[in-house]
C-alpha cells in the first residue's frame, strides 16, 4: 500500500493545482478532503486542477470525493494527469469527459 499525500499550489491564473500521489481510497480520502477543503476556504479559486498520475489505485470512495467535489467547486474540478489505473476507472464509470480528460 503506498501512503497517500495531497498538495494544494495557487496559481497567479486563480486557479489551485492539486497533486495527489499514494492510494485514494476510503481510508485516503478524507485526507483529499481536508486539503481540497482547507485550499478553496483559503484562495477561493476559480476552478481546481487536479492531477492524479501519482496515484496508482483509486477505488469508489475516491470516485465519489471526485463527483461531489466537481458539484462543490465553482469553476468545476479538472483533472490534469492520471495513471494508467486511474483512467480506466475514469473511462469505465463514463467520467472522463466530466473531468476535462478524454478517451
Amino acid at each position: 500500500m503506498t501512503a497517500f499525500a495531497a498538495l494544494a499550489t495557487p496559481a497567479t491564473d486563480g486557479t489551485l493545482s492539486v497533486t495527489a500521489t499514494g492510494e485514494l481510497d476510503m481510508t485516503s480520502a478524507p485526507e483529499l478532503i481536508k486539503v481540497l477543503r482547507e485550499a478553496i476556504h483559503r484562495y477561493g479559486p476559480s476552478r481546481v486542477d487536479l492531477d492524479l498520475s501519482g496515484v496508482p489505485f483509486m477505488d469508489s470512495t475516491g470516485i465519489q470525493v471526485l463527483v461531489a467535489a466537481n458539484a462543490d467547486i465553482e469553476g468545476g474540478l479538472r483533472i490534469t494527469g492520471t495513471s494508467p489505473a486511474v483512467h480506466r476507472l475514469l473511462q469505465l464509470t463514463g467520467l472522463l469527459e466530466e473531468f476535462g480528460l478524454t478517451g
